[in-house]
């Protein structure tokens, strides 16, 4: 691949080729959803955690894949899924509506494990990983083909997703240290493409999306990246964006990002989740421990993004139109991710606080039932 493709991304990316150009025609409105990857650990079954979302307030969810898995999954390396009519039946009667797919870290094993068994030892099966990463790398290949075929058949066609280390771990730092990266681009967005061929094909046969969360250490880290990745793919039509402002931090605020023509046309849903910085603490740290780290999870109150004018800014530039426009009807779920860096994730008790329900209630208090205008105030005036 030409150096110059990079380079000189802005001179060769094609606005009109990214637009989806899809729309449902309806007035999308708000209301409050779940991530439920943060949930699987507690819960363990799709069951346990719908019923949790809902009875915290969340009327929709976003599955994590490993909810999917069937019994026997991972045995000597086996790859097993729920029956599908099962899958939609437990979200029904649990009344889930617009359920999507959290398939982020399955997603990011893939094109990562290449790269060491620390990249993927978490998210593949022990049996997997024990066979080498070469290994790892196929079987997580044919577990995402087999998921989204599973997915589809439930009636979910939007899947949250990490495109994992496509090049060299340093392309991925987000800081040119070692030098000399013109050879190691080129040959790992060849390997991009060459790696996710299947994955695309298969997820445009059965009309799914594949909605990266632009984010540090994955595949794309900034609104570029991502371009990056749409034009080495022809456009193709399954990359998609998932929404999360509480990456935004090192230099690209969430405005700037999610309405760049590099990704604005491509976002097909949203977390809602926020970010605070620990004053005189580095947001590049290297350390795990998060209530040290400069940059810090917290309530969906109190950091710096803005989520009720972030909810505005998805539907205006027309987030709720696709996301409807894939899956029906005229709702849109803020699926709430409250990971919060001090706050234990569920209340240890009745009487305490858990990150996860308060986060739920925040967006219902706050966002629900936001929706896009028909009209501006001034054509109200214009008819006094």
């Amino acid at each position: 691949m030409n150096s110059l493709f990079f380079k000189e991304l802005n001179a060769w990316f094609e606005p009109g080729r990214a637009r989806l150009n899809i729309g449902c025609g309806r007035q999308v409105s708000l209301v409050a959803g779940v991530e439920t990857g943060q949930l699987v650990g507690t819960f363990q079954t799709l069951e346990r955690v719908a019923e949790y979302a809902t009875g915290c307030g969340a009327r929709s969810t976003m599955v994590s894949n490993f909810l999917l898995n069937g019994q026997g999954h991972g045995d000597n390396g086996r790859i097993v899924f729920r029956d599908p009519k099962e899958l939609r039946q437990v979200l029904s009667a649990a009344g889930i509506i617009v359920p999507t797919v959290s398939a982020h870290c399955a997603a990011y094993a893939h094109l990562s494990a290449i790269w060491g068994a620390e990249y993927a030892e978490k998210f593949v099966p022990a049996s997997v990983m024990a066979k080498g990463t070469q290994y790892a790398e196929d079987w997580s290949e044919e577990y995402l083909l087999g998921m989204l075929e599973t997915g589809t058949a439930a009636g979910i066609h939007i899947f949250g997703w990490f495109w994992g280390l496509w090049g060299h771990p340093v392309l991925h730092s987000g800081y040119p240290w070692v030098f000399g990266w013109d050879g190691m681009m080129a040959a790992g967005l060849d390997r991009f493409v060459r790696k996710t061929e299947k994955i695309r094909a298969k997820a445009n046969e059965l009309g799914a999306y594949l909605a990266h969360e632009i984010h540090p250490g994955t595949g794309a880290i900034c609104a570029r990246d991502f371009a990056l990745l749409l034009m080495a793919t022809d456009y193709d039509r399954s990359m998609c964006v998932w929404g999360d402002p509480s990456h935004c931090w090192a230099g690209e605020d969430w405005t700037q990002r999610f309405t760049s023509p590099f990704v604005a046309p491509r976002v097909v849903g949203s977390h809602a989740k926020n970010f605070k910085r620990l004053t005189g603490a580095s947001t590049l740290m290297i350390s795990e421990d998060w209530p040290q780290r400069g940059h810090q999870f917290c309530g969906h109150g109190e950091g710096e993004v803005n989520l009720e004018s972030y909810a505005k800014m998805l539907l205006s530039i027309g987030v709720g139109d696709r996301f409807c426009a894939i899956n029906g009807g005229d709702l849109m779920p803020l699926y709430s991710e409250a990971e919060d860096s001090i706050l234990p994730l569920t209340a240890p008790s009745p009487q305490l606080l858990g990150a996860c329900s308060a986060g739920i209630k925040w967006v219902n208090e706050h966002l629900t039932g936001m929706s896009m205008t028909t009209a501006t105030f001034t054509d109200g005036m214009a008819g006094a």
